[in-house]
């Protein structure tokens, strides 16, 4: 049995035995699905566009939202290193969002404490933690810089190409390494030509959704808008 198949069989026999899962990526849910029928679980989302989701029989399990303050010079992924660094696993806590001046984390309750009381600084920011109501998640919108790029095709090595100034072949590496994940899936081609509302991401570079073609050149490209998020 993979790896993969393990975890799958895992996480379904958590919802099976307790009646609901920790966090579950994406590409875990898509899976999922093609194990189980659709009324035999819910899905329970933390906030518009969740990254990560659990699944439920009847009754969802309890939550907790931790705020982290005094982040003006940190980003997402320095947050999520000091996470990892504590050995704490992917699935007891779900996206990290940022809202007005804060960061926010989905926790289950088990590591809330040790997330509060284990965290006082990351990088070089001394941070503050508490648990806020989760109703505040309500307000949580997914919040994007926009960027315009001139490609020659919409496939998505040469989307790339363009929007990380990477040379086909350093894009071909990047794609060897599986560093590319689209749609929460890293079995992909370089060849597949993007949708609008594609989502993507690149190990190092960020998270990023094709939006839509603006334009076309007059040599028969596209100005596109890309959506990076924050």
């Amino acid at each position: 049995m993979s790896q993969n198949n393990y975890n799958i069989e895992h996480i379904i026999e958590a919802l099976e035995s307790r009646g609901f899962t920790n966090f579950i990526s994406q590409k875990e849910l898509r899976d999922i699905k093609g194990k189980l029928r659709k009324n035999e679980y819910v899905i329970y989302e933390t906030h518009n566009e969740s990254n990560k989701v659990i699944l439920y029989k009847k009754n969802p399990p309890q939550i907790d939202l931790l705020k982290i303050s005094n982040v003006d010079t940190l980003r997402h992924q320095d947050i999520l290193g000091t996470i990892y660094s504590l050995g704490i696993k992917d699935d007891t806590f779900g996206d990290i969002i940022k809202y007005e001046d804060s960061f926010y984390i989905f926790t289950i309750p088990s590591i809330s404490s040790y997330i509060i009381y284990n965290i006082d600084k990351i990088k070089n920011n001394y941070v503050e933690i508490t648990t806020e109501d989760i109703e505040i998640s309500k307000n949580f919108i997914q919040d994007y810089i926009k960027k315009e790029i001139i490609v020659s095709s919409l496939r998505l090595d040469n989307v790339l190409s363009s929007l990380i100034n990477k040379s086909r072949n350093d894009i071909s590496d990047i794609f060897k390494n599986k560093e590319v994940i689209l749609n929460y899936d890293d079995s992909i081609k370089p060849t597949r030509v993007l949708k609008e509302g594609d989502v993507f991401s690149v190990r190092r570079y960020g998270k990023f959704k094709y939006n839509r073609v603006l334009k076309t050149t007059k040599k028969g490209g596209f100005i596109i808008e890309i959506l990076i998020y924050k």
